[in-house]
């Protein structure tokens, strides 16, 4: 999200104005008991007048008169007092939820692409930080600014018939102290979006590290996130320091200003009065109400206009959030989308996320009704994306998908997507029973129907065996759960609506061996009779896919069954090369390789087959939980890794201290082979993404291979040399 332009006074007005708008009434109720507050205020003032001028020096009038009206006069200011709190409590509750209905409900209509690229602290700092100030500001300081105007307005006139000259005085000097207390509000405005920014950067920080919890435990992380925290909280302390001294300065040369007013009137008014030209009672009821003119000014200018500015960044930011563009909606005119009984068609689609470099370019394919097809490719070949777009997540910048030769674009989202199942890989279930969490995809669903579905994704046993079934809790995020129960249960949900196409987005890609293949034997028989897209890196379980269709680049590479592609000698058959002669144990955590696989190595391809399998037998597994680094940039290089399974990031560290990723690497995929050969530093650091099982093998063990030989030595460097040379 961009930073909006700044907020001045005048827009601070009209966003309040418009806050208002919706209870014009409230409004109307609360200006009325501050009338009557201040009606009681000025009348208290001028009695004094009364009581001097006409019951103490002249006798008369009736000293008990005065009295009992001034009763009178508080009984009604103490009832409007009670009143008016209670409407500004009811104002600001409602105000407030407004705000939140706003956000929420534009939350709800942006693309997957900004949840993608928002951090999560920043849009909950909407909510709680910028929400407090924008409610402090436009609420509840802004009854107060009322109350003051109501009582500038009476009092003045007032001040006005006492003594015109002294009037006259207050009338120029008051707004001089003003303007030059608003010189400082710019800045002070600045200071404080700073302020909000950085507040929210911290949240961020807090609810990132909440979430990273079993990573900091497990790698000891926990000093080093207090150091790095510190560090934010000491730039966040004085970005608060700056931004909290310039309101306040704001606050200060507007109370200066309004005591040297009091000053100059006092004196003015002492003279007039010594002179005979002003009545003792008129100077004592003059001062008194100009006490009230200078509580007021000052509760604008040192409370209700800092209050203004310190909101100001809150609802610029609150305002950046709503006029985040919508980029995928219904059109006016838009349709219901046909059930998908014929095929689904993507027409010279081009696509890009950022709208500079593109993530697909010139798809046109073809799935047919009640096929069963794959996306394959390399990561970063845009195949989730493809989904994305076939839901409707995203528009193409060019070109059109098609149910049945209708334009998804000129149909309705929700219907569109009521005939879509989809299983992701990241499976999120709400903290809510698990019957619920299957009822999502039909609220109407009843119990029979959802115990179906989980039948059929094959969950209802263990579900009956809970202590209280399907009303067990799942915990936030499923957390309750194991990876496959949680899969089971998104299976299940895309079930139950009954779909005619089963889209599944790297649906067991983060599972264990075992449970990856009765889930995936499952996902086969949840796909009979519906049509069925299955993205995925993991070549062996789509073997049997009616038409496997290859992504690299962003654009589509080739097409067509196992065997086909396997016989074409393409991007398929080198995918299925490299993970061919990888085997994983039952449980996941071991792994082994072939001979024939190393012999597919550049490096290793000069060995002898009982060389490559005495070397097969040095490899030792590794796994690494998401997060977890396998070697840093600038670590010493000592082994080669081989991906078994799950997904790696490698990342270079730039001369501006920012990661930046080249590359992620997947099942089958190498790393680190020169490190057999060379003593040199890692030229880039390797994270897992995901749940990830590698195999490696450690250089001493490859050069006691080579050193009974001299003619391997010499073959193995030769190929080294090549692949110096080509990088």
């Amino acid at each position: 999200m961009s930073r909006p332009s700044e907020l001045n006074f005048l827009d601070m007005l009209r966003h309040a104005a418009a806050a208002w708008r919706p209870y014009r009434n409230l409004a109307v109720g609360i200006v009325a008991v501050l009338v009557l507050q201040q009606l009681f205020s000025t009348g208290l003032a001028v009695s004094l007048k009364l009581i001097i001028d006409d019951v103490l020096i002249g006798g008369g009038v009736s000293l008990p008169l005065i009295i009992g009206g001034l009763a009178i006069g508080y009984a009604l200011a103490a009832g409007a007092t009670l009143l008016g709190e209670y409407l500004s409590s009811v104002a600001t509750a409602r105000i407030a939820n407004n705000v939140r209905r706003r956000m929420f409900a534009h939350l709800q209509e942006l693309s997957i692409g900004f949840f993608a690229r928002a951090p999560m602290g920043e849009l909950l700092s909407r909510f709680s930080n910028d929400l407090a100030v924008l409610r402090d500001g436009l609420v509840r300081r802004l009854v107060s600014g009322g109350h003051a105007v109501v009582g500038l307005s009476l009092n003045l006139p007032v001040l006005l018939y006492l003594e015109w000259r002294l009037a006259l005085l207050t009338f120029v000097l008051v707004p001089l102290m003003g303007a030059a207390g608003s010189r400082l509000i710019p800045a002070a405005a600045r200071a404080t979006y700073e302020l909000q920014r950085a507040e929210a950067a911290t949240l961020n920080t807090v609810q990132e590290n909440i979430r990273s919890q079993p990573v900091v435990k497990a790698f000891v992380l926990d000093q080093k996130a207090c150091r790095n925290f510190d560090e934010e909280l000491d730039q966040l302390e004085k970005t608060a320091v700056r931004a909290g001294f310039l309101i306040s300065q704001v606050g200060s040369a507007s109370t200066l200003g309004v005591q040297f007013v009091q000053l100059a009137i006092t004196a003015l008014g002492a003279y007039l009065a010594q002179s005979g030209e002003l009545s003792a009672g008129s100077l004592v009821a003059f001062l008194s109400l100009l006490q009230l003119v200078g509580r007021d000014s000052i509760e604008l200018t040192k409370r209700v206009i800092p209050a203004l500015v310190t909101a100001s960044g809150g609802v610029a930011r609150i305002d950046e959030l709503l006029a985040e563009p919508v980029r995928v909606s219904d059109l006016p005119d838009a349709v219901a989308a046909p059930p998908l009984n014929k095929c689904l068609e993507l027409n010279d689609v081009h696509f890009s996320h950022d709208g500079v470099h593109p993530t697909l370019t010139a798809i046109s394919l073809r799935i047919d009704s009640g096929q069963s097809v794959a996306f394959v490719g390399p990561s970063g070949s845009g195949k989730s994306t493809l989904i994305g777009l076939i839901m409707r997540l995203y528009e193409p910048d060019q070109g059109a998908v098609t149910v049945d030769g209708q334009n998804i674009c000129l149909t309705k989202q929700s219907s569109l997507r009521r005939y879509m199942g989809v299983v992701f890989q990241d499976t999120f279930l709400f903290n809510t029973s698990i019957l619920e969490n299957i009822r999502l995809a039909r609220p109407d669903a009843m119990d029979e129907e959802v115990e179906a579905a989980a039948r059929a994704a094959e969950i209802h046993d263990f579900l009956i065996s809970l202590p209280h079934g399907y009303r067990t809790i799942a915990g936030e995020g499923g957390a309750r759960l194991s990876g496959g129960q949680r899969q089971r249960v998104a299976i299940a949900r895309a079930l139950l609506r009954n779909p005619s196409l089963l889209l599944l987005d790297e649906a067991t890609s983060a599972l264990d061996p075992r449970i990856e293949s009765a889930i995936n034997e499952t996902l086969g028989r949840a796909a009979e009779g519906r049509t069925a897209i299955n993205v995925t890196h993991r070549l062996a379980s789509v073997q049997n896919a009616d038409c496997i269709f290859v992504f690299e680049g962003g654009k589509l590479a080739e097409s067509g069954t196992h065997e086909e592609l396997l016989e074409r000698g393409g991007i398929y058959h080198e995918m299925w090369q490299k993970q061919t002669g990888l085997a994983v144990s039952a449980d996941g955590r071991n792994a082994t390789i072939n001979a024939d696989r190393l012999r597919r190595i550049d490096l290793f391809e000069p060995l002898p087959n009982e060389a490559l399998d005495a070397l097969a037998a040095q490899f030792v597994p590794e796994r690494f939980k998401p997060g977890e680094t396998v070697f840093c940039q600038g670590d010493p290089g000592d082994r080669f890794y081989v991906v078994v399974r799950g997904k790696l990031e490698v990342i270079v560290s730039a001369p501006d201290r920012n990661e930046h990723t080249i590359v992620r690497l997947v099942d089958g995929d190498i790393f680190g082979e020169m490190a057999l050969l060379d003593d040199a530093p890692r030229n880039a650091t390797v994270r897992a993404c995901m749940p990830t099982l590698t195999i490696s093998l450690d250089r001493q063990q490859f050069n006691a291979l080579l050193a009974g030989s001299d003619e391997l030595q010499r073959r193995v460097r030769a190929v080294a040399e090549t692949r110096r040379m080509i990088a």
